[in-house]
C-alpha cells in the first residue's frame, strides 16, 4: 500500500473533505497513533465531524485532530499544536464532489448560483465575481489557457471584458456560461465536454490560488515529514501532477516511476477519478 500506515503512525490529511479516506486512515493508527486533517472548507470539514465522531469514543481509535485550515498552512498547525513531525502526508487536490454538488457554491455550471467558487469561504476571500471583475485581461487570457487547457483563451477572455465593460460584474454562473457560449467560434460550443468546463475549472483554480497554495504545501509537508516518511498526492489536473511530480523527483525518493491510476472498476464506480493521478515520495533520511 502506499500509505504503508502502521499502529503508532502520526498522519496529517491536508485535504479531509467528508474523511472518506481519513476513516481509513483512522482506522489503521490504533490508540497510539495521531490523525491530524485539515481542510479550508468550514462547511465542508463539519462532513468530516459527522464522519469520524463516532470513532473518537472506540477505546482503539487514535487521537483525532481536526483543523480549519489550508494544508500550505500545515506548518502553522503543527507548531500549535506542539507536533514536530509526522509520518504521513496525504493530500487529495482539487475540488469535492460535497462541493459541486452543493449549487449555492457556484463551483459548478449545470445550475444557476452565485459566481462564488470558494473553497475557504471567509470574508477576506474574494469571489469569483470578484476576481473576474477585477483581473487584467491579459492575466485571464493566461489562467484560461495554462489552468483550464482553453486553446480559444483569447476570444473568452476578450468576451468576459466586453461583458464586464457593459454590463458590469458577473454575478451568476449563467452568466458566465452565456459570455463563454457566445465567445467561443460555433465549432467549440460543442463537444464531448461541455465547452464551460474549461473556463469554469481555470477560474476556480485561479480563485482559490491553488497552484500557489500545492507549491508551498509541498514543501511544508516535506519539512514536517520525519526521516523515511512518506508524502502522498492525488492530483487531478496536469498542471499540478507536474508540480508534484517534479517536486517528488527533486526533493524526495519516488516510490515510484510512473503514477498510479484507477483502474476499470474504479473509474466505472466513480468516473472522476478517471483523471486522478497519485504519486509518493519518500523523504531522504537525513546523513
Amino acid at each position: 500500500m502506499v500509505m504503508d500506515l502502521a499502529p503508532g503512525m502520526r498522519v496529517l490529511e491536508g485535504t479531509t473533505g467528508a474523511a472518506g479516506h481519513g476513516r481509513e486512515f483512522v482506522a489503521a493508527l490504533g490508540a497510539q497513533g495521531l490523525y491530524v486533517g485539515l481542510d479550508q472548507d468550514a462547511e465542508i470539514l463539519e462532513h468530516a465531524e459527522a464522519t469520524l465522531g463516532g470513532v473518537r469514543a472506540s477505546a482503539d481509535a487514535p487521537r483525532i485532530v481536526l483543523r480549519h485550515a489550508s494544508f500550505a498552512d500545515l506548518d502553522a498547525v503543527l507548531a500549535d499544536l506542539e507536533i514536530d513531525s509526522v509520518d504521513r502526508v496525504f493530500l487529495d487536490l482539487g475540488v469535492s464532489s460535497l462541493q459541486l454538488d452543493s449549487p449555492e457554491r457556484g463551483f459548478s455550471f449545470m445550475r444557476d448560483a452565485a459566481l462564488d467558487m470558494r473553497m475557504n469561504r471567509a470574508p477576506s476571500q474574494p469571489t469569483a465575481a470578484e476576481w473576474l471583475q477585477a483581473v487584467p485581461r491579459e492575466e485571464l487570457e493566461r489562467v484560461l489557457f495554462e489552468y483550464g487547457g482553453e486553446r480559444h483563451s483569447r476570444r473568452v477572455a476578450a468576451g468576459i471584458c466586453e461583458a464586464r465593460a457593459r454590463h458590469g460584474a458577473l454575478e451568476r454562473t449563467s452568466q458566465l456560461v452565456d459570455v463563454v457560449v457566445r465567445s467561443l467560434p460555433p465549432k467549440a460550443r460543442h463537444g464531448r465536454i461541455h465547452c464551460a468546463t474549461r473556463t469554469f475549472q481555470a477560474v476556480r483554480m485561479a480563485v482559490n490560488d491553488e497552484v500557489g497554495a500545492l507549491e508551498r504545501g509541498l514543501d511544508k509537508a516535506c519539512a514536517a515529514l520525519a526521516d523515511g516518511g512518506r508524502l502522498a498526492v492525488i492530483s487531478f489536473h496536469s498542471v499540478e501532477d507536474r508540480i508534484v511530480k517534479r517536486f517528488v523527483r527533486q526533493r524526495m525518493q519516488p516510490l515510484h516511476k510512473k503514477p498510479i491510476e484507477a483502474g476499470v472498476g474504479e473509474r466505472s464506480r466513480n468516473p472522476r477519478s478517471r483523471s486522478a493521478r497519485l504519486r509518493c515520495g519518500i523523504r531522504r533520511v537525513e546523513a
